[in-house]
């Protein structure tokens, strides 16, 4: 049985005694250039002045790491996962997903915790280099999003170093879960991502397999307007599932002239922040020569994905 592990939550400001650790270190030096100069012989004036140093360094070094008690504690135990005030984030007792989402510039990243029945998100932010160091797989497995994306709560935000402790915590106790997703699509029909396949309503997609997928941008016409939505086609075998979701802005313009409409019946719409994990997903799955060319629509496209 693992011991329960804690995360403080929320930006750890210095504590007044940190804030003073300079002024308190000058004190130690003023101090030892006072003793270099007394009348005393020159091997005690040195050792004196030596200890007093040594002293404002530890001091220094002790104090300016003080901060103030955080917002509050992430805990996970043998339970779940809990955070102060909420409903529990997270049940061992059902499945578990974990995806790293992040921004451009990698200083913001939100952690979904998604499950068959709710997803979760919890902030990170990186404090400085040093903190995005302890970080390499949070680093490593995040996906770019748009920084409208990253809904979450930053006054409670995990700092990167401890969302590194926080994912291996999760892997240890939900094995698997940094490679499984739980979504649904506007009907309520279960969008699964787990390991080497994709579910998609009663659809299995074996990522494992060579299949056929195309990303594309296309356009919706709407009564007074067009706007822009992105769709992922995927076939493999028979049939054909298309993903679709608003267009994101702030990850670059769209490539190119945008393709026709996919039909209403092959659209399955989900979170649109969920739409670059999938995307990687199939990035990875062995892809045979030909990708499927959008499909076309017979008739007038209705004003919502």
């Amino acid at each position: 049985m693992r011991p329960p592990s804690r995360f403080p939550l929320g930006p750890r400001k210095a504590s007044p005694v940190a804030r003073m650790a300079g002024v308190l270190a000058g004190v130690f030096v003023v101090g030892a250039m006072a003793v270099a100069m007394a009348p005393w012989t020159v091997g005690v004036r040195a050792a004196a002045a030596v200890v007093l140093v040594a002293l404002a360094g530890v001091v220094h070094h002790v104090l300016s790491r003080r901060r103030e008690p955080p917002a509050g504690w992430l805990t996970v135990d043998d339970q779940g996962v809990k955070r102060p005030g909420d409903a529990a984030l997270v049940d061992w007792r059902e499945p578990l997903g974990v995806t790293v989402l992040g921004s451009a510039d990698r200083t913001r990243f939100v952690l979904a915790l998604t499950t068959a029945r709710a997803t979760r998100h919890l902030a990170v932010r990186v404090l400085d280099a040093g903190d995005a160091a302890e970080a390499p797989s949070l680093l490593g497995r995040a996906v770019t999003v748009a920084e409208a994306d990253l809904r979450a709560d930053d006054a409670s935000a995990l700092c990167a170093a401890d969302a590194e402790r926080l994912l291996s915590a999760l892997a240890w106790r939900s094995p698997g879960a940094l490679d499984r997703m739980f979504l649904s699509d506007a009907d309520g029909e279960p969008v699964v991502l787990d390991r080497a396949e994709l579910r998609v309503g009663a659809r299995r997609i074996d990522l494992t397999a060579p299949l056929e997928w195309r990303a594309y941008v296309y356009e919706e016409l709407g009564t007074h307007a067009a706007s822009l939505c992105q769709a992922i086609a995927m076939r493999q075998g028979d049939g054909e599932i298309v993903l679709v979701a608003p267009w994101v802005e702030g990850l670059g313009p769209a490539a190119g002239v945008p393709a026709e409409a996919p039909p209403r019946d092959l659209r399955r719409a989900v979170d649109r922040v969920f739409m670059a994990p999938l995307r990687r997903a199939l990035e990875r799955a062995p892809r045979v020569s030909r990708a499927p060319s959008p499909p076309t629509r017979s008739g007038p496209s209705p004003s919502s994905p």
